[in-house]
């Protein structure tokens, strides 16, 4: 068994829903590049950072009217525009976070630029939950690799055995396990792989009981 003491989240559609941000991001920069954009894009991109969009889809698209740092600049720009306070929060986070707060070191390790982040904490007014908080950008490998957990949980001053990662996709959740990390996976629906690979599986937040956290069984596939 394993105590846990830290609590890493997921930024999109694990605390809020972002995803159509995302979406309508993409679908800019596709339109720029003279291409149409579909939904097996955008889950071929969940969790994966702009520069790492920005080489599939310049190489996908043989793009050669613009570099991949001009497609990367253009994208970050399209999807901070989205990112404001008007933001939704993802089911039963309010009450979590409520819940948990305090009893926990909490970070927040996701695939968007810092910037995003940083926009969302302030429109939450979460400043005083989230004082650490990691962007893909800022280590060396995005998800599926483990960086950005390592390096949250390095800040936060925990180890990965005694983390849990609250995660919405299977890069996220690949990412945890591949960390030695105990992963939740959030969703609804699921995905099949990504409850396999996951500790444990909720729809919501809403689900997760103080009990599941107190104590997690240390069975890491």
């Amino acid at each position: 068994m394993t105590n846990i003491e830290c609590i890493i989240f997921d930024l999109d559609d694990t605390l809020i829903e972002s995803e159509p941000i995302w979406a309508v991001a993409y679908a800019k920069l596709y339109k720029v590049l003279g291409q149409d954009f579909y939904r097996k894009d955008l889950l071929k991109y969940l969790g994966m950072t702009i520069l790492d969009v920005s080489r599939d889809a310049h190489s996908l698209l043989g793009v050669t009217q613009f570099t991949v740092e001009e497609c990367a600049a253009m994208l970050r720009k399209f999807l901070l525009e989205g990112y404001d306070g008007n933001i939704k929060t993802m089911p039963g986070v309010t009450k979590f976070l409520q819940k948990v707060n305090g009893r926990y070191k909490m970070s927040i390790a996701s695939g968007s630029p810092r910037e995003a982040i940083v926009t969302t904490i302030k429109a939450k007014g979460w400043e005083k939950i989230f004082t650490q908080y990691v962007s893909s950008e800022e280590v060396e490998n995005g998800k599926p690799e483990p960086d950005v957990f390592l390096e949250a949980a390095r800040r936060l001053g925990c180890k990965p055995e005694h983390t849990l990662v609250i995660e919405d996709g299977v890069k996220g959740i690949i990412a945890a396990k591949k960390a030695g990390m105990v992963a939740f996976y959030v969703k609804n629906p699921p995905d099949p792989e990504a409850v396999s690979r996951a500790d444990r599986y909720f729809l919501s937040m809403k689900e997760i009981q103080f009990s599941d956290l107190q104590i997690v069984e240390n069975n890491y596939k």
